[in-house]
């Protein structure tokens, strides 16, 4: 399933990347698809924390995991961030009256 999770998130970031407003416009998506990768399973791996709490073992991740030709943590943050964000929004649970029905 965490690949499956993975695949969604590649395919919305492939198509948002270029609208986020940390985006370089020199660079690409495959420029960050790392970052956004961290991003994820961080999210996963440190469920129920808040980015902060962890950002300096994500960091550290990043440059142990991050390819030839990196960007540098404070260029990339963001958009690790934002794939945290986007997956914790999906995985955090729903309010306790949302979509119950009432009365049948």
């Amino acid at each position: 399933m965490a690949n499956e999770e993975w695949t969604k998130a590649e395919a919305y970031w492939r198509e948002h990347h270029a609208k986020q407003s940390y985006a370089d416009k020199n660079l690409s998506y495959d420029d960050y698809v790392s970052a956004y990768r961290i991003g994820h399973e961080a999210a996963l791996k440190y469920l129920g924390k808040e980015f902060e709490e962890v950002e300096d073992d994500i960091a550290l991740n990043y440059e142990k995991g991050r390819p030839e030709e990196p960007l540098p943590w404070d260029t990339v943050r963001p958009a690790v961030k934002a794939e945290w964000d986007r997956l914790a929004g999906i995985l955090t649970p729903r309010d306790s009256d949302r979509g119950i029905r009432s009365g049948f």
